[in-house]
């Protein structure tokens, strides 16, 4: 973990502060202490798709499933498996450009690759034209006091609202999806005697469930004890 020049927590929030430190530096699940609409697959977090920043609530105590909640939010990016903590702001400062100006003073190598070159804006948005933006589902680029221009730092948002990068991986995904089930009804024909040995007797439908693990792909039949690796990443 790593903290911004300025970083700073009120005194009447450290305790909860020094809670979530500890679930970071042990590499304990954050999630309690996330908004508790992230397991809502219709929630749009607007910050975190322009700029990668996630807001953390503060509070010291549990209620269900989830921490007390804090007005004041821990803003941090993470990024390879670090986590920059940028500050404690207001709730609602979703669009503040002082966020994206730490960032760049402290850490620009790290979000180097969101730089645009030879590109300076003109005319900088307010925060609430940014937020209005937003509000439509739409990008824009973010230009920092010294002059770099950043595109969204956190991949931006295509014109439903869902992330760019995350679009990309669903649709990369459901090509490799397929991929595994061409290849799968190719290789039937020659598994139907091992088929036919656990009681397999021409039925026009099998029944499968793809199994993944981190490193393989593998379609079980449950109703003949028999599996097939489609794919393995130590191949």
């Amino acid at each position: 973990m790593v903290l911004a020049d300025t970083f700073s927590c009120p005194q009447n929030l450290v305790t909860g502060w020094e809670r979530l430190k500890h679930l970071i530096e042990s590499g304990q699940d954050l999630t309690s202490n996330l908004s508790k609409l992230i397991n809502n697959l219709n929630n749009k977090d607007s910050m975190l798709n322009d700029w990668g920043v996630h807001h953390f609530h503060l509070g010291e105590t549990m209620e269900g499933d989830f921490i007390k909640r804090t007005g004041p939010l821990l803003f941090a990016l993470l990024i390879d498996n670090k986590f920059y903590a940028i500050g404690i702001f207001e709730h609602g400062s979703w669009a503040d450009q002082d966020i994206v100006e730490i960032i760049h003073r402290n850490w620009s190598s790290v979000i180097e690759k969101y730089q645009i070159k030879g590109v300076v804006s003109s005319t900088p948005l307010t925060e609430q034209e940014r937020l209005n933006l937003r509000k439509v589902n739409g990008n824009s680029l973010v230009t920092v006091q010294d002059g770099t221009t950043y595109a969204p730092i956190g991949g931006g948002v295509v014109s439903a609202g869902l992330n760019v990068q995350a679009v990309m991986s669903k649709d990369r995904q459901r090509v490799f999806l397929r991929y595994l089930e061409e290849y799968l009804e190719s290789q039937l024909e020659n598994l139907r005697t091992t088929f036919e040995k656990q009681g397999y007797n021409g039925e026009p439908e099998l029944e499968a469930r793809l199994d993944i693990t981190e490193s393989e792909y593998t379609a079980v039949f449950p109703k003949y004890g028999i599996s097939a690796l489609l794919f393995s990443a130590n191949k």
